[in-house]
C-alpha cells in the first residue's frame, strides 16, 4: 500500500507533458518489444531446406523455446532500460533524434541480416558435411556387406576342407 501512495504522490507532481511523454515512450517501448519477440520467434522457427537452401518453418521443441524466451526476456530487461533512457532523452532533444533512432535501427537490421546470412551459410555447410558423411557411411556399409559375404563363403570352404581332411585321415 505504501508504494501505491508514494506512486500517486509522484504522479501528482509530474506535469501533464511529462506524463504524455512517458506514456508515448512506454507505448513505443512495448510495441518495439512485441515486434522483437515476434521476429525472434519467427527467426527461431525457421530452418533451411538442405535441398533448395530455402527457409522453411519448423515446429520447435518446447524446452528450447522456453530457454530462448527466458534468455530473451533477461536481455530485453537489460537493454530495455537503456532504450527507455534513450527515448526520454530523445524526446527532449527534438526531431533529429527520431532520425538518429531510425538510422540506428537500420544499422541494427543490417547487422542482424548479415548475421542471419552468415548463420544460414554455416547451416548449409554443415548440411553438406552431413550429406558427405551419409554417403561415406553407405559406402562403408556396402564394403561391410561384401566382407561379411566373403567371410561366410570362407567359413563354408573351411568346413568343406575340414571334412575332406577328416576323410583322408581315416
Amino acid at each position: 500500500m505504501e508504494w501505491e501512495s508514494s506512486n500517486a504522490k509522484n504522479m501528482n507532481t509530474k506535469s501533464l507533458d511529462e506524463l504524455d511523454d512517458d506514456d508515448a515512450g512506454e507505448k513505443d517501448r512495448r510495441e518495439e518489444e512485441e515486434l522483437v519477440q515476434a521476429n525472434t520467434f519467427q527467426n527461431e522457427s525457421l530452418t533451411a531446406d538442405p535441398a533448395t537452401g530455402d527457409l522453411l518453418e519448423t515446429p520447435r521443441a518446447g524446452s528450447g523455446r522456453y530457454k530462448s524466451s527466458a534468455r530473451q526476456a533477461s536481455e530485453e530487461e537489460d537493454s530495455g532500460n537503456s532504450r527507455r533512457r534513450e527515448n526520454r532523452h530523445s524526446s527532449e532533444g527534438g526531431g533529429g533524434s527520431m532520425e538518429e533512432r531510425v538510422e540506428e535501427l537500420e544499422r541494427e537490421l543490417a547487422f542482424v541480416l548479415q548475421e542471419q546470412s552468415r548463420l544460414l551459410k554455416v547451416l548449409q555447410d554443415k548440411d553438406e558435411v552431413i550429406e558427405k558423411q551419409k554417403e561415406e557411411i553407405e559406402l562403408l556399409n556396402l564394403d561391410l556387406d561384401e566382407i561379411e559375404d566373403e567371410n561366410e563363403q570362407l567359413k563354408q570352404e573351411n568346413k568343406t576342407l575340414l571334412k575332406v581332411v577328416g576323410q583322408l585321415t581315416r
